[in-house]
């Protein structure tokens, strides 16, 4: 009995150790907890890192904004001036006509008494030598006041064509300005797409930082409890090593083994396609577009009270049934480039004037389209003669 009780006893306790301590490797943490708060530090770093990236967007996105203010002034004092242009040219008009009016009388009243036709006649009527110089006195002022009237007429055509001139610079300044605001306005639509993914990034990264600190010190507390565990078992192993021993002569050693097993389940959800609508023609597009003819220009307006050009663009395909993106640029990334022999009313045609996509209308046929630019609001121009005839980059269908 001893032999065979000592060795039985050493089995025994050998195996009932090592079957316990097994389960401390798949408990155990990943990695040490030096390790994990290294790896919140560096997550921190990051994270600090990514909030100053995020003040400088920001920081660039408020100068940017400062400059479009800037813009927006401008382009308010150069349609002032337009405004003052247009009176005085009404104001010189006035001037013309009243002038062309007192020319007119003056030449009636060369006429004398009915008895002359001219002013020759008139000279040659004269009574005496006294009466010549007299009447040759009259017709010298009448001839001198006539030609300062002249000259005058002649020098107030020319100031109304140079004010004409003037005025048709002001109108393609405007244009060119506004083409620089809806660049600027892009560049920060694009400023401000960035620095929503870098917040969203933050966020992400706050979170993992989060999920692994509560992960870990949720596996460091497991641990503990699975060694209070384990020391328990061992001190239960021993006494069950003893009680063998003093049962081996009973024979009532017994060994029993549970299992479970687990079983998962999983379902599919069945994805229903919409039916996309048919496009709306041509058609529809510019007869809505010309229904809006006359709006006011206005910066980022989307809506019948003013209209920049993609706003105008992207409202009447909305009527029209169609949709279509935001600004110039993105709806000429958003069409399939076409020449001018294939395109079609209803199509759209691209500008640049700034050194890129700047300005958007909506194709008619012929040499002409609709839009809205700044120096007119809604209205129909042409691209193949004038100022837009300079700056066409090309067509494109939605």
């Amino acid at each position: 009995m001893n032999k065979k009780l000592i060795l039985k006893l050493a089995l025994t306790t050998t195996i009932g150790f090592t079957y316990l301590a097994a389960p401390l490797t798949v408990f155990a943490a990943p990695g040490s907890e030096s390790e994990y708060n290294q790896k919140l530090e560096d997550l921190s770093t990051d994270q600090s890192d990514a909030e100053k990236e995020l003040e400088a967007v920001a920081s660039k996105i408020e100068d940017k904004e400062n400059d479009m203010n800037k813009l927006v002034e401008e382009m308010t004092a150069t349609t002032e001036a337009l405004t003052k242009l247009q009176d005085e040219i009404k104001v010189l008009n006035e001037k013309i006509e009243e002038r062309e009016s007192r020319l007119e009388e003056q030449a009636r009243a060369v006429q004398v008494t009915g008895d002359s036709s001219s002013l020759v006649e008139f000279v040659l009527d004269s009574d005496s030598l006294g009466d010549v110089i007299g009447r040759l006195d009259v017709v010298s002022k009448l001839v001198t006041a006539n030609q300062n009237l002249i000259q005058e007429q002649i020098d107030d055509k020319e100031l109304v064509v140079e004010k004409e001139k003037e005025t048709l610079a002001k109108q393609e300044e405007q244009t060119l300005r506004a083409a620089k605001l809806e660049s600027q306005k892009t560049e920060l639509e694009e400023e401000q797409a960035n620095q929503e993914r870098l917040v969203a990034s933050i966020s992400a990264q706050r979170a993992k930082v989060s999920e692994e600190k509560d992960a870990f010190l949720a596996e460091q507390k497991a641990a503990e409890e699975r060694m209070e565990e384990i020391q328990t078992a061992r001190t239960v192993a021993e006494e069950t090593s003893t009680i063998s021993v003093s049962d081996e002569s009973n024979g009532s050693n017994k060994t029993e083994n549970n299992s479970t097993t687990v079983s998962t389940s999983s379902s599919k959800a069945d994805v229903a396609k919409k039916n996309i609508p048919a496009a709306t023609n041509g058609g529809s597009i510019t007869s809505v577009a010309q229904s809006l003819i006359g709006v006011p220009y206005l910066w980022t307006g989307g809506t019948p009270a003013g209209f920049d050009c993609s706003g105008f663009v992207q409202y009447v395909f909305r009527k029209a049934g169609r949709s279509i993106t935001r600004t110039a640029a993105g709806q000429y990334s958003a069409t399939t480039r076409i020449t001018q022999s294939q395109a079609k009313p209803g199509d759209l045609i691209f500008f640049n004037q700034s050194g890129s996509i700047d300005h958007v209308g909506i194709y008619l046929g012929g040499g002409s389209f609709i839009g809205s630019q700044s120096s007119t609001g809604v209205a129909i121009a042409s691209f193949t003669s004038g100022y837009w005839s300079n700056h066409v980059v090309g067509f494109g269908r939605p």
